[in-house]
């Protein structure tokens, strides 16, 4: 077979039939449609072939990239018995999560998986859980087979460690709780407002009147000791602490609300304001909820036992068993394969490993290890499969260090010193408010004692901040759902508020600015390749592990080009290249240098780590380009940000792997090299101390400390659904050059928060000047409160709709543009 002399071009306008992402490497034709993979066709042919072709009719490319992910090893008992909820004569029920369910095509798929797969009864979705229900025959098919039979369609189910699904569990249980709380304050509502006709309608019937009173004070004694009772436990923890909130306000204005109407039902003077309290309380509780809805397929914070696999191939009497991460003892002996992780530290006892640290320190460098050597945690094996010794259990191992720093230890370690916009005019406005309430209540007290009691209850009541605690979890959550739409993931309102204030932002390198190209290589021959010479090329390739040589096996094997060739003798030579010798003929791959390419030009550092060059025998073949280079438009998004903050580079990378970026870097005060995580860590913690708000932007567990530490840490991932370390924010790769804007949209996010504040305050204003002179009623009041947040609220979701739908329109208008045409200008 011949390696064609270039890759072909592709157009970026065809996209995928099946999934609708651009086919940039390659187009595949069959049955007249465009496949930007192998995999897309295959399950185009799938569905067809069993009648399923409605399942493109329902949305445009509804599909999903397929996963050639293994599951084999679920079908361990102790993963069989956690995940099997339901076993009986042959027939299992399980509930797999399915992250990448998103359309109503995947509905009509999934609920079909029985026309795929006759072993499946029946299947079920919940579509708002994301969670897919399936009974099928374990003699048939088994758990493994299941799993991978949805990862080929697209839905590659999400498999949590058992700590996680604890976690998950609290959460949930958290989750229950408040949507009690919230119907219970939604029905005490309805009914009280039901039971309020009479006095709305004038009826003056007094038994009647009564009875529904004392009925209302029930039902909103429910409301605010049952539903409120958040705020009781939140404004004492906080006063223990001698610090004032913005809830104190709120909960102020709503006791004094419930006791006036208790006094009112009681001694028949009135109906009370029932009705608006516990009102009042269902909105702040929806506001509550609102906060708290977070993206349930992610998982932000995660340590770093979720990197590791879930099993392990432990050796036991000589025979190679798979169990369970947790299962792992010192002493024990495991087998490694290429490409698996090293769970805990280790000494490598039979073969030789060239070992990948990167993902844990930064370094990009292979460190070649022979049997005897140290091994830790987290590093990635390259070469062939290897036996190691475990010398540390797995939460003691040289990784775990950087768990035990304050900022993992402690969970509320962001927000000790940070106070959110709401806290931090609540403790001013508690303390104004409450002096005012003072100050009016003497003065009518000594002037018309008659007017007191309703001059203060109208300042409590009227001046009650609720509508910024109702309009801010609604405007923020809204700009967080915004940003999802574009694969930017923030955790939580606070965080995304956070986000608006930084001034400081520090990047990782490896991973995060940099990256190799996934394209096909180059191939810049003098001549073509003879299918023998091929063959002679991919056996001494598929050998070695640089990275260099594991793309192009990568390639060969993508092109189906996998025949080998025996060869008399092969020798790899550290930061050379290869040598082998077949059939009385030297083959050599490697650096210019050591192939004898004769160049016109003196290589930078990109070109010499990119390019593999190739000789057989005395005839210089010409070199294979892998390009390296910078994220696209990166350059342009460090120029956009540093107009308006300080931007620092990190890495545990050596300097001079730094290529063409350290132009952007012209202080040596704002990069590092050669960092370790403590090292980055550090630097935070340096930053911080001079008093600067910290974003860290990172993507490996080398990071962790970092995004811990930062203000905001920003976790990088070509793909949201894998394996980020924990972090505030989850950004898709390719969204990074976009940075920029998004955190323009923070910032506006927070500044009609403040403005819809400051139009509440002129509302208050107005309101308090009738309060003030005892002449507003505290049912007026009651009834102006709500009407001012609902206000505010709208005010606040109508302008961060009006900027997400610009920030879509931004955004869309530049998808698929170069990086040299991207522009980050102030809108």
């Amino acid at each position: 077979m011949m390696i064609e002399l270039e890759s072909p071009s592709v157009a970026t306008s065809v996209t995928c039939f099946h999934c609708g992402e651009t086919c940039e490497d390659e187009i595949i034709q069959f049955d007249h449609k465009s496949f930007c993979c192998h995999g897309c066709e295959q399950v185009y042919k799938l569905l067809s072939e069993n009648a399923l072709g409605d399942y493109y009719t329902c949305d445009i490319n509804p599909g999903k990239a397929p996963s050639a992910q293994n599951f084999d090893f679920l079908n361990h008992p102790h993963f069989r018995d956690q995940l099997i909820s339901f076993s009986n004569n042959g027939v299992s029920k399980i509930h797999f999560h399915l992250p990448a369910i998103h359309c109503r095509s995947c509905l009509y798929l999934l609920e079909n998986l029985a026309s795929i797969e006759p072993a499946v009864v029946k299947s079920n979705l919940n579509f708002g859980k994301k969670e897919l229900t399936i009974w099928f025959k374990e003699d048939k098919i088994d758990l493994g087979s299941l799993a991978s039979l949805l990862a080929r369609l697209g839905y590659e189910p999400l498999i949590d460690s058992g700590e996680e699904q604890a976690q998950q569990r609290k959460l949930s249980s958290q989750q229950n709780q408040l949507f009690l709380k919230l119907g219970i304050a939604g029905f005490c509502a309805g009914n009280a407002m039901l039971f309020s006709f009479p006095e709305y309608l004038g009826i003056e019937s007094g038994s009647l009147k009564s009875l529904f009173g004392y009925i209302n004070i029930a039902l909103g004694s429910i409301a605010v000791f049952y539903s409120g009772s958040d705020y009781f436990k939140n404004v004492w923890s906080h006063l223990k602490l001698r610090k004032l909130t913005i809830e104190l306000p709120i909960l102020l204005g709503i006791m004094v609300g419930y006791l006036r109407s208790v006094y009112e039902v009681f001694s028949h003077t009135g109906a009370g304001y029932i009705d608006s309290v516990s009102g009042l309380l269902f909105f702040l509780l929806i506001g509550k909820w609102f906060q708290q809805k977070s993206f349930d397929f992610l998982s932000f914070e995660r340590n770093y036992k979720a990197y590791f696999p879930l099993v392990i191939s432990k050796l036991i009497q000589g025979k190679e068993q798979t169990c369970p991460l947790e299962e792992i003892e010192v002493g024990d002996h495991l087998v490694i394969r290429n490409q698996e992780i090293i769970p805990a530290d280790a000494i490598l006892v039979k073969g030789k490993s060239q070992m990948d640290y990167s993902f844990v320190t930064g370094e990009s460098e292979y460190i070649a290890l022979e049997p005897g050597n140290s091994m830790y945690a987290g590093g990635r094996h390259q070469g062939e499969l290897i036996e190691i010794e475990i010398k540390k259990a797995l939460n003691q191992s040289h990784l775990t260090q950087l768990w035990e720093q304050q900022a993992f230890k402690d969970p509320n370690h962001k927000t000790e010193n940070w106070e959110n916009f709401a806290n931090t005019v609540g403790a001013y406005f508690t303390v104004i408010l409450l002096s005012l309430a003072v100050a009016v209540g003497v003065y009518w007290f000594q002037q018309d004692p008659s007017k007191w009691q309703n001059a203060v209850v109208s300042v409590l009541v009227i001046a009650c901040p609720c509508a910024l605690a109702i309009s801010y979890p609604f405007a923020l959550g809204h700009g967080i759902r915004w940003m999802a739409k574009f694969n930017f993931f923030v955790k939580d309102i606070q965080a995304f508020e956070r986000m608006s204030q930084i001034d400081a932002i520090v990047f990782d390198k490896t991973g995060t600015l940099t990256l190799h190209q996934d394209v096909k290589p180059k191939f810049r021959f003098v001549r073509d390749l003879s299918p023998f010479e091929s063959r002679i090329l991919f056996s001494m390739v598929n050998q070695s592990t640089h990275p260099l040589s594991r793309q192009l096996t990568q390639y060969f094997q993508a092109e189906k080009m996998i025949s080998t060739e025996p060869l008399d003798s092969m020798v790899e030579i550290p930061g050379k290249g290869i040598e082998a010798h077949c059939q009385g003929i030297k083959y050599q791959v490697g650096h210019a240098r050591f192939t004898g390419h004769a160049l016109v030009q003196q290589q930078d550092f990109i070109r010499s780590e990119s390019q593999l060059y190739i000789r057989i025998g005395e005839e210089p073949i010409g070199y294979i380009e892998f390009p390296w280079q910078n994220r696209q438009g990166i350059e342009y998004m460090l120029h956009a940000l540093q107009a308006n903050y300080e931007v620092y580079l990190l890495s545990g990378d050596k300097k001079n792997h730094a290529g063409t970026l350290l132009d952007w870097f012209p202080e040596k005060t704002h990069y590092q090299f050669e960092c370790s995580p403590l090292d980055k860590m550090n630097f935070i913690q340096k930053l911080q101390a001079q008093g600067k708000k910290v974003a860290m932007v990172g993507d490996g567990l080398n990071d962790a400390g970092a995004l811990k530490q930062a203000h905001v840490g920003i976790a990088i991932s070509e793909d949201h659904l894998h394996f980020t370390p924990s972090s505030d924010a989850i950004l898709q790769g390719k969204q990074l050059i976009h940075l920029p804007v998004f955190l323009k949209f923070t910032k506006f996010g927070l500044t009609l928060i403040k403005a819809s504040f400051i139009l509440s305050l002129v509302y208050n204003l107005f309101g308090l000047s009738y309060a003030v002179q005892g002449t507003l009623s505290p049912l007026i009041a009651a009834i102006l409160m709500p009407v001012n947040s609902l206000s505010m609220l709208l005010i606040a979701n109508t302008g961060m709709n009006w900027r997400g739908k610009s920030l879509k329109s931004y955004l869309t208008k530049r998808k698929g543009d170069q990086g040299h045409n991207l522009s980050f200008t102030n809108r």
